[in-house]
């Protein structure tokens, strides 16, 4: 009996020691290098609530909106990576993200968010030069995902 024990505690200790050096070796090496096969990373858009504004306010943040995503899809599909992900595919535009703050100095960078077929993917364009910098496949989209 006390072999038994003494043999179940032993696998007990070794479990827990592999446990241990496998989430530190995701810890360091990051999840998308050392699990292969996961995507590039997350998305995580949340908006502020519009009911402190007027009717008015919101239909031209609407429109607003709307003439930003006509001219970042404008410049996303001049791009063969781009065209190749939607053509004849049904795909809507989720989202879209200004990177970074306009106050830091940085070049402006706008990301579109697409969802292709079910799948979601970030769509980096440099304003300036007009042109797509990255296309990535993302996890997930939405509050409950972390970038």
């Amino acid at each position: 009996m006390e072999a038994v024990r003494k043999r179940r505690l032993e696998l007990l200790i070794a479990l827990l020691v592999v446990g241990i050096v496998a989430g530190a070796t995701i810890i360091v090496l990051g999840a998308e290098n050392a699990l292969p096969g996961t995507s590039s990373g997350y998305i995580s858009v949340v908006k502020t609530p519009q009911t402190s504004q007027s009717p008015d306010q919101q239909a031209q943040q609407q429109a607003q909106y709307e003439a930003r995503v006509k001219s970042l899809l404008a410049i996303a599909n001049k791009d063969d990576r781009v065209h190749a992900l939607v053509v004849g595919k049904n795909y809507s535009v989720v989202g879209i993200l200004a990177q970074p703050p306009p106050s830091s100095g940085a070049p402006p960078i706008s990301s579109l968010v697409l969802r292709v077929e079910g799948k979601f993917y970030k769509i980096d364009i440099d304003i300036p030069h007009e042109k797509v910098s990255s296309v990535a496949e993302r996890i997930c989209y939405g509050p409950g995902c972390n970038d």
